[in-house]
C-alpha cells in the first residue's frame, strides 16, 4: 500500500503531473484524459487521499451546492411532502449527485424580498432552482438579475427575464375540460386554489366551457392536499350542493381527495349522478387507485433533468431557454361515466 498522502502537493509528486491535473482528475473533469484520470483516482484511493473541498470551494468562490426552494403564501399551498414535487426533487437530486453538486432544500414566504440576493450574497449557493412565482410573477421578476443562475418550475411569460421549465398549463386545463364534454358532461366545475400556475389552468377551463356553449360553473377554492379534496367535496355533499357530473381538479391530490368523498358519501347510502373527475399531474400512484385516475400528465423525470441541465448552462454561461414539456392527457377509469 502506498503511503497515505495528505496535501495535494505531495499527490502530484507521486502522479507526476502538476497540482491543478490532480484537482481536475479527482473532480472527474474531462480536461484530463480518461486514463490519466484512471491512473490518478486509483493512486488517490490507495494513498487514501482527498481534495480538501470546502477549502478548494472557498479559493474559487464556489459552493458545489444548489439550493431548490419552494415559495410559498400560505401553510395550504404545495409543500415538499407533496407527490408531484416529492418525484421532482428525487430527479434533481440524482441529477445533481451526478455533477458532484449537493442539494440545499428550503421553503421561503413570497413576501420575503429579500431571500433569493441572500444565497448568492453569501456563496450558499452556485444556483438556485425555485418552485413556482407565487401569486404574483411580475414581483418575483423584480428579485432575479442576469448574475443569478436561476431556473424556475413553472409557466412562462412573455416578458420574464428569467428561465422556465414546466407545461402548457392553460392547454392542460383546456384538454381536461374538453375531454369532460366529450363524455357528456353538462355541469363541470373547476377545483384548485388560484395560483400564477392554477390560474392558467381555469383559464383554459374557461376556454372550453365558452366553446362548447356551456353555463360556467362557480370555482371550488381547494388547496392541493388530499384533506382539503376530501372535505371540500364532503361538506358540499353533506349539505346537498353538489350538482356537476364533471370536475376538472388542479391536482391529483385534490381529485383523489374528491374521489373518496364520493365514495364515502355513496356507501352512507345517499344516491347521487355519476361524476367524471380528471386530476393533473400524473403522480405515481394516479394509476393504481380505484377507480385509476384520469389527469394531465406532467413528467418529473424530464422535468427534473431539464431544470438541472438549464441551471448548468447558465452557471457556465452557456445560451439557454425556456422549455415547455409536451401536455398529455392520460386516460383512465375516474374520467368514464
Amino acid at each position: 500500500m502506498t503511503k497515505k498522502i495528505s496535501t495535494l502537493a505531495d499527490m502530484a509528486k507521486l502522479a507526476g503531473v502538476s497540482e491543478s491535473t490532480v484537482s481536475r482528475a479527482l473532480s472527474g473533469s474531462k480536461l484530463v484524459s480518461e486514463r490519466t484520470r484512471e491512473r490518478i483516482q486509483a493512486l488517490a484511493q490507495d494513498a487514501d487521499f482527498s481534495v480538501n473541498t470546502s477549502a478548494r470551494n472557498l479559493r474559487l468562490q464556489k459552493s458545489n451546492t444548489i439550493a431548490v426552494v419552494l415559495l410559498i403564501s400560505s401553510e395550504n399551498d404545495q409543500s415538499a411532502t407533496d407527490p408531484f414535487i416529492l418525484g421532482l426533487l428525487g430527479v434533481i437530486a440524482d441529477e445533481l449527485t451526478k455533477k458532484g453538486y449537493d442539494m440545499l432544500l428550503a421553503s421561503h414566504k413570497t413576501q420575503d424580498k429579500l431571500w433569493l440576493a441572500r444565497y448568492f450574497d453569501s456563496k450558499r449557493a452556485d444556483g438556485v432552482i425555485v418552485f413556482g412565482q407565487g401569486d404574483d410573477p411580475s414581483a418575483f421578476d423584480k428579485l432575479v438579475n442576469d448574475e443569478m443562475p436561476l431556473v424556475v418550475w413553472g409557466a412562462k411569460e412573455p416578458n420574464d427575464r428569467y428561465i422556465t421549465v414546466g407545461t402548457d398549463n392553460f392547454q392542460g386545463g383546456k384538454l381536461a375540460t374538453e375531454h369532460l364534454i366529450a363524455q357528456g358532461c353538462k355541469r363541470i366545475a373547476f377545483a384548485g386554489h388560484l395560483s400564477f400556475e392554477t390560474t392558467l389552468r381555469h383559464q383554459g377551463y374557461q376556454t372550453a366551457i365558452k366553446n362548447a356553449k356551456l353555463g360556467e360553473e362557480p370555482h371550488l377554492d381547494v388547496h392541493f392536499t388530499y384533506q382539503d379534496g376530501y372535505s371540500v367535496a364532503d361538506n358540499l355533499l353533506q349539505s346537498k350542493a353538489f350538482p356537476w357530473d364533471g370536475i376538472v381538479a388542479a391536482s391529483d391530490t385534490i381529485a383523489l381527495g374528491m374521489i373518496k368523498a364520493i365514495r364515502d358519501y355513496r356507501e352512507q347510502g345517499n344516491e347521487l349522478q355519476e361524476v367524471a373527475i380528471v386530476g393533473y399531474d400524473d403522480i405515481p400512484v394516479a394509476g393504481f387507485t380505484h377507480p385509476s385516475l384520469t389527469t394531465i400528465k406532467q413528467d418529473t423525470h424530464e422535468g427534473g433533468k431539464l431544470l438541472v441541465e438549464n441551471l448548468f448552462k447558465q452557471i457556465n454561461k452557456e445560451k439557454v431557454e425556456s422549455s415547455v414539456m409536451e401536455t398529455i392527457l392520460v386516460e383512465r377509469e375516474s374520467s368514464q361515466i
